[in-house]
């Protein structure tokens, strides 16, 4: 998975030219820093740097949600959408800065805050989508970076959502069940690793397949 993810990254600055300003640079961004955070973060923990490496992690939750949901915020043109998406992430830093003042930053990890997270993005790439359905020719939908963003986001989110819940809510409980229970976790982490790299292949290509977004001068990067 790790090669895919530099991979998808790598895609995006072959085709970095063709997304300059616009928003979709931040996230060409944002999947380097993903692939060095997770480099480092592993190398600190198996080298015993540190006992634990959660505060990567904690960071990283940060800056992904930011960067996801200001992403959509960009595109979308329903004013509703465009509300409903800001009332959205604000309630999720509502929830991640409860756990910054209630938890131990650097050793434990956001569960309410990585579930909301999720869960919120998914409601706000149906957003999207159902905009994108209702308003473009849909022989044309394959044009957008954001729909094969969106696709591989969502393929991802779905099945990773209950993988977070059942790893950090109930794997304790679980180990303690039956083998059946055993095995149909494993199935579904399983399921989320090839997810993930499903997710990051769609990345990869929508880089090369999409064209630049036509909208772009109404954009303004702030």
């Amino acid at each position: 998975m790790d090669f895919l993810e530099l991979f998808s990254f790598l895609m995006g600055l072959i085709y970095w030219k063709k997304f300059s300003k616009t928003p979709i640079i931040w996230f060409i961004l944002f999947l380097g820093y993903n692939f060095i955070n997770e480099m480092v973060s592993a190398f600190v923990y198996v080298t015993k740097l540190v006992d634990m490496n959660f505060v990567f992690y904690n960071i990283r939750y940060f800056i992904c949600f930011t960067v996801y949901y200001g992403l959509y915020y960009k595109f979308l043109k329903n004013t509703t959408y465009k509300r409903a998406t800001i009332l959205l992430g604000a309630i999720w830093g509502i929830i991640y800065l409860s756990f910054i003042f209630n938890s131990d930053f650097l050793s434990e990890k956001p569960i309410l805050a990585a579930v909301a997270g999720d869960f919120f993005l998914i409601v706000i790439i149906l957003f999207y989508l159902v905009e994108t359905i209702n308003n473009t020719d849909l022989s044309k939908i394959q044009d957008s970076i954001l729909t094969f963003i969106s696709v591989g986001l969502l393929v991802s989110s779905v099945i990773q959502l209950p993988v977070v819940i059942m790893t950090y809510v109930g794997w304790a409980k679980i180990t303690d069940a039956s083998n059946s229970f055993n095995t149909f976790f494993s199935i579904v982490r399983n399921a989320s690793f090839w997810a993930y790299c499903a997710m990051y292949v769609i990345f990869a290509y929508g880089f090369y397949r999409a064209k630049r977004p036509q909208f772009v001068k109404n954009i303004k990067l702030e």
